[in-house]
C-alpha cells in the first residue's frame, strides 16, 4: 500500500516562498503587500486577499502592533516608506 502524503501549506509558508521569489526577481530586499499578492494569486493561492494582507502586516511583522493578533512571527519588517523587507537575510 502506497500512502500520498499532500502537505498543506499555510498562508505563511506560500507568503514566506512568494517574498523569496520576489527578492531573488528583483534583487532587492523591498516588496509591497500588493507586490506579494499579485505574485500569490498568479501562482494559484487559495488564501484571500484580506488574509494575505494581515499575515504581512500583523502576523508575520516583527515591528507591527501586536495586539491584532496573538501569534507573531518576526518573517519580516515595515519599513517606513509602508513597504517590507525580509528580517535578517
Amino acid at each position: 500500500m502506497i500512502k500520498l502524503l499532500i502537505e498543506k501549506k499555510t498562508c505563511r509558508d506560500e507568503l514566506l516562498i512568494a517574498v523569496l521569489e520576489l527578492i531573488k526577481t528583483t534583487g532587492k530586499n523591498e516588496f509591497t503587500i500588493n507586490e506579494v499578492i499579485t505574485f500569490m494569486n498568479s501562482r494559484g493561492t487559495t488564501f484571500k486577499k484580506s488574509t494575505i494582507r494581515i499575515h504581512i502586516k500583523y502576523r508575520c511583522c516583527a515591528n507591527a502592533k501586536k495586539r491584532y493578533h496573538a501569534t507573531n512571527y518576526d518573517d519580516l519588517i515595515m519599513l517606513e516608506n509602508g513597504s517590507y523587507s525580509l528580517n535578517n537575510i
